[in-house]
């Protein structure tokens, strides 16, 4: 894969609060990233350098090629205008016909809400509007601030075929995200940010950590992979090992007491 973007030593501080420490890191074409981490530790805020949005504290962000990005942010703004104004004015400026706007509305489920002003809508339904406006006509880079944050499953199903079919098409996606569903389906690599670091999680990081409680019980010895957990054993399995474990234990007689995901 050819370089798009490089970060070349960046620091980014706010008040004196440092949130990007002097990271330096290249992107390539095609990628799909998904940066995590707590609130506040820079992941909007690296989203943002990388629009061009936001100046460096010091550092530079070099573009290995011309660039054109598509940004939807964490908060899409209301304002006094329809939402089908809004997005057919948007689609008139790049050229698209006004019925694949429609289509998109249907898909994202807000057809009831076509003559509502946005500054009328609820937060979930803006941050759809915001997902609409950046796939009417998507750029080669596609920026994404916590995407259908919260959002129901419907919603997210259509959000992950839309965007898995622009990575099919070559799009480089970057995205915050902090919901366990999108990064693994949508993500190529996960980066988080700790302490203004930007570090790699490797995919047996990735691979979440599921906690498994079963009941002790008079008549059963604990297996060798149960540990004493007061009135409960645990059992720690990755995902992918978490539904013949829990059948194995059924079989074989334990009482299920609660299953726990670590991220």
């Amino acid at each position: 894969m050819d370089k798009l973007i490089t970060l070349d030593n960046i620091t980014k501080s706010y008040d004196g609060n440092c949130v990007l420490d002097h990271i330096t890191h290249d992107f390539y074409a095609g990628e799909s990233i998904a940066f995590t981490g707590h609130n506040g530790c820079g992941k909007s805020t690296i989203l943002k350098i990388l629009a061009g949005l936001i100046s460096l504290s010091s550092g530079t962000v070099c573009c290995h090629k011309k660039i054109r990005f598509s940004f939807v942010p964490e908060k899409f703004p209301g304002m006094d205008i329809r939402m089908t104004d809004y997005l057919y004015a948007i689609a008139g400026m790049e050229s698209v016909e006004t019925a694949a706007v429609d289509c998109l509305i249907q898909e994202f489920f807000l057809e009831s809400m076509i003559h509502t002003k946005l500054n009328e809508l609820s937060k979930g339904s803006l941050q759809k509007v915001g997902v609409i406006q950046a796939l009417i006509a998507p750029k080669e880079v596609l920026l994404l601030d916590e995407p259908l944050s919260g959002q129901d499953c419907a919603s997210q199903d259509v959000f992950i075929q839309k965007i898995n079919g622009l990575r099919e098409n070559g799009v480089t996606v970057f995205m915050s995200c902090h919901e366990k569903k999108l990064i693994d389906e949508l993500s190529d690599h996960e980066y988080t940010i700790n302490k203004g670091k930007l570090y790699l999680k490797d995919n047996d990081e990735r691979d979440s950590l599921f906690k498994v409680f079963v009941r002790k019980s008079g008549g059963m010895s604990p297996r060798a992979d149960m540990k004493d957990h007061g009135n409960r054993y645990l059992i720690e399995v990755k995902r992918a090992a978490l539904k013949e474990t829990v059948l194995k234990l059924y079989e074989e007689g334990w009482e299920l007491a609660g299953i726990e995901e670590h991220l």
